[in-house]
């Protein structure tokens, strides 16, 4: 079985109940495969990264293999205003609602049918994904500038280190891991911050070399990341140099090339 999230943002918890952690989300067009039922709740895989958790029967649609197919293999199309208006009819019912879904918003194109509902996009614009370069990687992150710290977060409403780094990726047709454990495996490793570019993922570690941060290095002197919330910060070949107060926020591990 396989499922479609038609909301703006759904939960991915660790456990099938609501207090649970929210180790990550899915957005509006994410696909998922449905591996389990347990009561109101579903055990799922995302199509994108292969994550794994659980959310509620509640939030989302199920589609059939061909539909998840058509929905995955066709050309990413995204949304690249901060906001966008999104009108959905059950055609069942002839029930309609509007949801503002965020930036990043897989869509097949502006007017579709999946299932039983009719998504239509009212406003704004479908990118395909973008070549890297650094003034295109500063127009996308600056969209996200000043947006909140939320763990598990993967949206304009609220993100988290790697899934920022997640998300800003999947507009240059790079699709990375969710944590940042586990983007430390991809790319290639760059021996030292001069020679480091735009693009290039910055890597950070507690004392005892567990990694516990990512950013998006800007320049190799500069670098946009999620700490309290999306913000730019200098950088040097110990850390980040947090801007308010001139001192180190994180120590620098490793920076890797993905493009």
């Amino acid at each position: 079985m396989y499922g479609l999230c038609i909301l703006s943002v759904i939960p991915l918890r660790s456990e099938p109940k609501e207090a649970s952690e929210q180790i990550s989300q899915l957005i509006f067009g994410d696909t998922f495969a449905i591996i389990e039922e347990k009561s109101e709740w579903a055990f799922i895989e995302l199509t994108f990264d292969n994550y794994k958790g659980w959310i509620s029967k509640k939030q989302y649609i199920e589609i059939t293999q061909e539909e998840h197919f058509v929905l995955t293999k066709s050309k990413p199309l995204y949304t690249s205003w901060p906001i966008t208006r999104v009108k959905i009819e059950n055609l069942k019912t002839s029930k309609t609602h509007t949801i503002n879904v965020p930036i990043g918003s897989r869509l097949l194109s502006k007017s579709y049918r999946v299932n039983s509902y009719k998504i239509e996009m009212l406003e704004g614009d479908l990118i395909s994904p973008l070549k890297i370069s650094k003034q295109n990687l500063e127009e996308i992150t600056n969209l996200f500038d000043r947006v909140p710290y939320l763990w598990g977060g993967k949206s304009i409403f609220g993100i988290d280190c790697s899934g920022f780094s997640q998300t800003i990726f999947k507009f240059f047709n790079k699709n990375l891991l969710r944590d940042a454990s586990m983007q430390i495996t991809q790319g290639e490793k760059i021996a030292n911050l001069s020679q480091a570019k735009a693009g290039d993922l910055a890597f950070f570690s507690s004392e005892s070399g567990k990694i516990t941060h990512v950013g998006i290095l800007l320049s190799n002197s500069k670098i946009i990341h999620a700490s309290g919330f999306v913000r730019i910060d200098r950088i040097d070949e110990k850390g980040i140099i947090r801007e308010e107060d001139k001192t180190y926020s994180h120590k620098l591990f490793q920076i890797n090339r993905y493009f």
